[in-house]
């Protein structure tokens, strides 16, 4: 919290006067005194030469008079005016006061006082009224150390020692006293009588105790992530996904670089992610190839312009040309790349490792590293769930999956390693899922999970809520000019999403997604 305080000064005026005087021909200018904020003003200079009369004396503003004005010439120049007389303040008036610690006033119990004007002029008396931090109490309901936070003094303050071991809830979190009789930090989230949780799949109940606490429900109650049932917080109760949103677009993306197998740099391949200008592709199960890909200048403007498109009325004008170029391949075989099955596998690249849905289709999630080929699982969930997409939220930390046969997103908790049902989105006039990322909008800071049908145009954008349920924020779509699948879908490149179909690989953003990718 930032308090502002005033200053006050003394009352003094600052006078600068000349005066021209004398009869000699000599320089007779002499400067006048002038007041002061703390003591008298000082008397002013003497005239420079022969005859010049010596400046008036100054005024004083404060506690003691001016000093008297210096004689410049000896030989024969005016004498220097006489010193002001002090005057502190007017007898009987008043003025805010503290002399706690900066930053204390009005935190607390903390005030100001008033500082009254001796009959003298010349003192200010003592602050009297104002109230300074003292050691917290806690036999109050009080700040009184003047911190912001009431009763959080240790154990040597009144009252605040506490019984070693016990606990209590504060702030619906619980907090444990320590050896030394000072309650520690909060720590996990404390519950009223009649209130219910959810740890990952499984319903929790409150136990008012003391303290009160989490317990499972009894018998225990845990959701099935395979039929769709997912932990509901407000009832206690298994509750089966209903679907959450519409089918009906709220905005406008574009297709751009479309690079097919048949003109010889792309290999073809399903599932696909983007790092950098760089894109990994899962050629068969077998292979992960990499390519790069390259922005140019095709229409010759100056400007390198990712998201022009002739149909794009935020930046209209000709596609700008895309440059494919293999890069290097890695192979299961020979370089251990843990592929999964083709068209259901979706890959994450970062910018020294991918992770994959693979080699085994189970829930699990493998980390492969370029430079050392070592691979490592992440995650490995204690029930198998068969994923064919799955993205990683920066904003939340947390995995994310799906699988074709029904439209449902799952993320990942890692304290029951299991996968938690989220939310279910509705028939998009594809077949089937076929996409997944989620990304923290570059504008907002806000993270949203996009999903895609294999042979629809649509992609969905969904968010969090306040209490943790999900939101359809948007429905894009585009013109497809291709007529190609969507077998797995990435992020990346361009600030654009990357699409494979088998024997095609091309390029969608733009247009109203613009302003959540960058």
């Amino acid at each position: 919290m930032r308090i502002a305080h005033t200053f006050l000064l003394g009352a003094g005026s600052v006078a600068l006067a000349l005066l021209v005087t004398g009869c000699s021909s000599g320089d007779s200018t002499a400067v006048n005194g002038s007041g002061g904020s703390k003591d008298g003003g000082t008397g002013g200079s003497a005239g420079k030469q022969d005859g010049g009369m010596g400046g008036s004396a100054g005024s004083g503003a404060s506690k003691d008079g001016g000093a008297g004005g210096a004689l410049i010439n000896p030989d024969g120049g005016g004498v220097g005016g006489g010193g002001g007389q002090g005057s502190a303040c007017t007898p009987g008036t008043q003025h805010d006061c503290y002399t706690g610690p900066q930053g204390t006033e009005k935190l607390g119990t903390c005030k100001s006082g008033k500082a009254t004007c001796a009959a003298d002029g010349k003192t200010w008396g003592a602050c009297t009224g104002q109230v300074v931090p003292e050691p917290d109490s806690c036999l109050d309901a009080l700040d009184n150390d003047c911190n912001g936070i009431v009763n959080d003094g240790n154990h040597t303050a009144p009252g605040c020692a506490c019984v070693p071991g016990t606990t209590k809830c504060e702030n619906d979190h619980e907090r444990v006293c320590d050896a030394n009789g000072d309650w520690g930090p909060a720590g996990a989230e404390c519950c009223k009588a009649g209130q219910f949780s959810c740890d990952c799949n499984q319903v929790m109940k409150c136990d008012v105790g003391p303290p009160p606490h989490w317990v499972p429900m009894s018998p225990a109650l845990i959701c099935d992530t395979a039929t769709a049932k997912k932990c509901d917080a407000a009832t206690g109760t298994c509750k089966t996904l209903t679907t959450t949103g519409a089918n009906a677009a709220t905005g406008t993306y574009y297709q751009y670089a479309v690079f097919e197998q048949s003109a010889g740099v792309f290999k073809g391949g399903y599932d696909v992610d983007s790092e950098g200008d760089l894109l990994y592709v899962n050629r068969g199960g077998s292979y992960l190839d990499v390519y790069k890909v390259e922005l140019q200048d095709s229409d010759g403007d100056g400007k390198l312009e990712a998201n022009q498109h002739p149909n794009n009325p935020l930046e209209t004008g000709p596609i700008e040309k895309r440059v494919l170029t293999f890069v290097t391949t890695y192979g299961v075989v020979n370089d251990k790349a843990p592929m999964g099955p083709a068209n259901k596998s979706e890959i994450l690249a970062a910018s020294d490792r991918i992770f994959s849905l693979g080699p085994v289709r189970n829930g699990d999630i493998t980390e492969y590293l370029f430079a050392t080929k070592a691979t490592n699982v992440v995650v490995h969930p204690t029930k198998t769930l068969a994923l064919s997409h799955m993205g990683y939220g920066a904003g939340d930390g947390l995995w994310y999956g799906s699988n074709e046969s029904a439209r449902r997103v799952y993320s990942y908790c890692p304290s029951a390693k299991q996968w938690v049902a989220e939310f279910q989105y509705p028939d998009l006039a594809g077949s089937h899922m076929d996409g997944l990322e989620a990304i923290v909008s570059f504008s907002t800071g806000v993270q949203y999970v996009y999903v895609s049908d294999m042979t629809s145009d649509f992609i969905g954008q969904y968010r969090r809520d306040s209490k943790g349920g999900w939101i359809q924020e948007n429905l894009f779509k585009y013109a497809d000019g291709t007529g190609s699948v969507v077998e797995g879908m990435g992020y990346g490149a361009l600030h654009h999403f990357w699409a494979t179909g088998g024997d095609v690989l091309y390029e969608i953003g733009g247009g109203d997604l613009t302003g959540y990718l960058q």
